[in-house]
C-alpha cells in the first residue's frame, strides 16, 4: 500500500512512482548515451525502452498477483489498479531481456547483447531507485527489529507502525540495496567501458557479457537482502498449490536469482570448454559454486529462518555470494582472449 502522495489535478501522485519514475528516466538516459556513443541507432533504446517499460509493468504485476492473489479483489483490478499491491522484479528483468530479443527482431539493433550492455549500469540504477521508493511504502522492510537507540537511523533502521499504532525500529533492507547497488551500477558502469576492449575467445560473443555480470552482481545482493525481508514474495502457487507444500516458505526473488546465476555459469562453461578446452579450472568453479549455494541455502537462509541467528548466518551468505560470483567471474575470465 502507498500511504503517501501528492495530490496533481484531479490525479494523486504518489512519491514512491515519483522515485520509481525518476529511476526509469535515469536508466533511459544512460542507455541512450552508451548506445548512441557506440555509434548505433538510437531509435532502437527508444523501441527498447517502451517495450521494456510495458512488459515489465504486466510481468511484474502478474507474477505478484500470482503468488499473492489473496492481497487482490481479482485479477483485473491487480492489472489496473495499482495504489495497492505491489510487485515482483525479476518480471522487469525477464521484460528487458524480452524486450532486447523484440527490438534486434525489428531490425533496429543487430545484437540485443550489446543492448542489454549498454542498458545494465542503468537498470542497476533503476533497482536502487525502485528499492529507494520503499521510502514512501511498507514494502521492503526488514524482519530484524532494532533496539537499540543509537542505530534507529537510516541506513540501518527505519520506523514501522503495526495496526495497533505501536512503532518499532525494523532493519532498513531497502535502504541497505539501494546503497549496494549505487555501487553495483558504479561498478558495471566501469565494466562496460572495460569491455569495450576486451577480446572474447570464439565462441563467446563480445556481447551480452556487461549485462550477465551485472545480474550477477544484483542476483548475490538480491538473494541476501531479501532473506532479511519481512514481506519476502513467496512462491505460493495459485494453480498447482500441491507444490505448496515444497515452495510456500521459499522466497521468489531467491530462486530466480539463483537460477539465473546458474544459467549463467552454465553458459560461460560450455563457451570456454568450446573455446579453450576442459582443465581444472572448471571442474573447480562448480565446486566453488556448488559450495556456495550451500553457503546460501542451508548455512545461511535455512539455520537463519530455524535459529533465527542473523548476525552469523548473514555472515555466511555473504562470504558464499561472494565465493559463488567469483566463480562466475573466473570462468567469464577464462573466455577472454589473451593478448
Amino acid at each position: 500500500m502507498n500511504n503517501a502522495y501528492f495530490m496533481l489535478g484531479d490525479f494523486q501522485v504518489y512519491y514512491s512512482s515519483v522515485v520509481i519514475t525518476a529511476g526509469i528516466f535515469l536508466c533511459w538516459v544512460m542507455t541512450l548515451y552508451l548506445y548512441w556513443r557506440s555509434g548505433r541507432n538510437t531509435a532502437a533504446v527508444h523501441v527498447f525502452a517502451v517495450f521494456a517499460f510495458v512488459l515489465s509493468v504486466i510481468i511484474s504485476r502478474f507474477l505478484h498477483w500470482y503468488f499473492n492473489s489473496e492481497s487482490y479483489s481479482s485479477f483485473g483490478s491487480a492489472m489496473t489498479d495499482y495504489s495497492y499491491g505491489s510487485y515482483a522484479l525479476p518480471g522487469m528483468l525477464i521484460a528487458i531481456w524480452i524486450s532486447a530479443v523484440l527490438v534486434k527482431k525489428t531490425g533496429l539493433a543487430r545484437y540485443a547483447g550489446k543492448l542489454l550492455d549498454c542498458a545494465a549500469p542503468g537498470v542497476c540504477l533503476l533497482i536502487a531507485f525502485i528499492r529507494l521508493s520503499a521510502l514512501f511504502n511498507n514494502t521492503c522492510k526488514g524482519k530484524m527489529i532494532i533496539k537499540n537507540e543509537s542505530f534507529q537511523f537510516l541506513p540501518i533502521a527505519y520506523p514501522v507502525a503495526d495496526a495497533a499504532g505501536n512503532i518499532s525500529y525494523r532493519f532498513a533492507t531497502f535502504f541497505v540495496q539501494f546503497l549496494v547497488m549505487l555501487v553495483v551500477a558504479l561498478l558495471v558502469w566501469n565494466l562496460y567501458f572495460k569491455q569495450q576492449s576486451t577480446k572474447m575467445r570464439k565462441p563467446c560473443p563480445k556481447t551480452g557479457n556487461v549485462a550477465r555480470l551485472a545480474m550477477v552482481f544484483y542476483g548475490a545482493v538480491e538473494i541476501i537482502a531479501d532473506s532479511t525481508r519481512y514481506d519476502s514474495p513467496l512462491m505460493h502457487f495459485k494453480f498447482i498449490s500441491f507444490l505448496n507444500q515444497y515452495s510456500a516458505f521459499i522466497s521468489l526473488a531467491q530462486v530466480f536469482a539463483a537460477a539465473m546465476m546458474l544459467g549463467i555459469l552454465i553458459y560461460y562453461s560450455v563457451k570456454s570448454i568450446r573455446g579453450y578446452g576442459f582443465s581444472w579450472l572448471h571442474p573447480l568453479c562448480w565446486v566453488m559454486f556448488g559450495a556456495g549455494i550451500f553457503g546460501v541455502g542451508k548455512l545461511g537462509e535455512y539455520n537463519v529462518q530455524r535459529y533465527a541467528t542473523y548476525g552469523r548466518c548473514y555472515a555466511i551468505m555473504a562470504v558464499s555470494l561472494v565465493i559463488v560470483s567469483l566463480s562466475i567471474y573466473m570462468l567469464y575470465c577464462s573466455c577472454k582472449r589473451s593478448e
